[in-house]
């Protein structure tokens, strides 16, 4: 079986995937398919659009290899997304076991004072710790990002967020 018809079975059946989900959140309740519903509807729009390009676009573009595997002894190749570029080493379990310090810490955060508390302490955080903005430029991109994640889910969506653990003690103090 070709390359490209191997592709086009991968993306069939994501198409069949994402048709169930639909099919399945039509019995759900309004509120319900929120979520579910847009969500397949633009994957079946990102794969009809992957579907084309790759039928009926060049066939130069599509010459890649997904997976690439070194010989034992040999170099790896200077191009390609699997190379290593000189001077980066490969993630070892050092790097594995702080991303999952990172989630865990994450997760405290939810559990402790609630989902907008800990998207704005974890976000401000990281932006900090990663050094990526300056101190100003993380606050406004955090505050940003947690304005945007109240208002779609508390007031468009109008779900409850956890408060957390915390929130008797915080409700102590009002």
């Amino acid at each position: 079986m070709s390359r490209r018809a191997q592709e086009n079975l991968i993306a069939v059946a994501l198409l069949a995937l994402f048709a169930g989900v639909i099919w399945l959140a039509l019995d759900f309740g309004p509120r319900a398919r929120m979520i579910p519903l847009p969500l397949a509807v633009f994957g079946i729009v990102l794969t009809v659009i992957q579907l084309a390009w790759q039928n009926l676009g060049s066939t130069d573009e599509l010459q890649m290899e997904i997976i690439e595997v070194d010989a034992p002894g040999e170099q790896p190749k200077p191009e390609g997304e699997a190379a290593a570029a000189p001077g980066k080493k490969q993630a070892g379990w050092r790097q594995e076991v702080g991303a999952l310090g990172i989630v865990g810490a994450l997760l405290a955060l939810i559990y402790l004072v609630g989902i907008i508390p800990a998207v704005f302490f974890f976000t401000c955080g990281y932006f900090r710790a990663t050094r990526l903005y300056s101190w100003r430029a993380s606050l406004i991109y955090t505050g940003v990002l947690t304005a945007a994640v109240y208002l779609l889910f508390v007031v468009a969506l109008q779900i409850q967020p956890y408060h957390g653990l915390l929130e008797p003690v915080v409700e102590y103090f009002r």
